[in-house]
């Protein structure tokens, strides 16, 4: 897998916004297209082959957003502003900055402790999936 965003060596092998790293936790299969899942699908297939790799974190589209159909370039045609915040508001909660890459183990070690913490319903609260994301209906 190359991410949308590599130019030549050195870069991530996968690119994910803040807040998926709640939403990759939380899927079972919904999505906005058939596309946005079967991507959806291959990058948490990549991730659980891969848990060594570096996934770089970042604050704007990313590796999923790329097969959504809201993405309009660089932003979310539904609402950048609400998901760059909810970016921003986990990132700050986990001690990391947009560009810090980390591996799927380190990830996990960060997100397992909050799981049922009420900071995670602050940031995922405007979520148009919380409803079935696995995070707020069986945190463990």
């Amino acid at each position: 897998m190359t991410s949308i965003n590599s130019l030549n060596g050195g870069c991530p092998e996968l690119i994910i916004r803040a807040h998926h790293l709640l939403c990759m936790r939380g899927f079972q299969g919904y999505g906005y297209s058939r596309e946005f899942v079967d991507n959806m699908e291959r990058i948490l297939k990549w991730i659980h082959d891969n848990p060594k790799k570096s996934i770089m974190i970042v604050d704007f589209p990313d590796d999923i957003c790329a097969a959504c159909p809201f993405l309009d370039g660089s932003a979310c045609l539904r609402a950048e502003d609400t998901v760059r915040l909810m970016d921003r508001m986990l990132m700050d909660l986990l001690g990391i900055k947009s560009g810090d890459e980390l591996t799927s183990t380190e990830i996990d070690d960060l997100i397992s402790p909050l799981i049922d913490s009420p900071e995670l319903t602050d940031i995922c609260g405007e979520c148009s999936w919380i409803d079935v994301c696995l995070v707020h209906r069986n945190p463990r």
